[in-house]
């Protein structure tokens, strides 16, 4: 089996989760790539060269996305149509993004709303796993996540603070150790 790590907006691909990962699944078993890139258009040709290397895969890839990383992991699955773990997922960028920073240009923030249109129409409801915490502070996942989903995902799992806490998802390598 083949796993991805998608880091979300301002983290890399040396994240936490991607290194917890790498320790569970085995180091050789476990793909971070790097989404800081220059524009948006380079994160989706990264994104579309990542759905024609998993689209044979099918059901040997899984990949796992936190935040905005959620967002593509969840525009990959529905194209590729492979398994995803989204963790406090960032499915309407142009809500959470540009009240963050202005740094992002808008042309990028409308091309995220865009790969969320795409995932939205096309994902596969059994492929997908959703985990957020109660304590995210930066999405309201009762009024931004679960409403996403007009097809109930194959799981959809709140923490409470004492198994992961806050948007980063301080707990994952436990709760990822007895649920994954």
């Amino acid at each position: 089996m083949k796993y991805y790590y998608f880091h979300g907006f301002g983290s890399s691909p040396q994240a936490k989760k991607a290194l917890i990962m790498k320790k569970i699944l085995g180091e050789e078993n476990v793909e971070a790539p790097d989404f800081n890139l220059a524009s948006g258009k380079e994160v989706k040709s990264l994104l579309d060269g990542l759905v024609k290397n998993v689209r044979g895969a099918g059901d040997e890839t899984f990949i796992v996305g936190s935040s905005l990383g959620g967002l593509y992991a969840l525009y990959v699955s529905a194209l590729a149509r492979c398994g995803c773990l989204l963790l406090n997922p960032c499915l309407f960028p142009q809500l959470i993004i540009s009240g963050l920073t202005s740094a992002v240009p808008v042309k990028d923030i409308v091309m995220a709303q865009q790969l969320s249109l795409t995932a939205y129409s096309g994902y596969c409801p059994e492929k997908v796993r959703v985990w957020v915490t109660k304590s995210d502070k930066l999405i309201d996942h009762d009024k931004l996540t679960r409403p996403f989903f007009y097809n109930p995902p194959a799981e959809y799992r709140k923490f409470s603070k004492d198994k992961a806490e806050g948007h980063e998802f301080k707990g994952f390598k436990s709760v990822f150790s007895k649920y994954f």
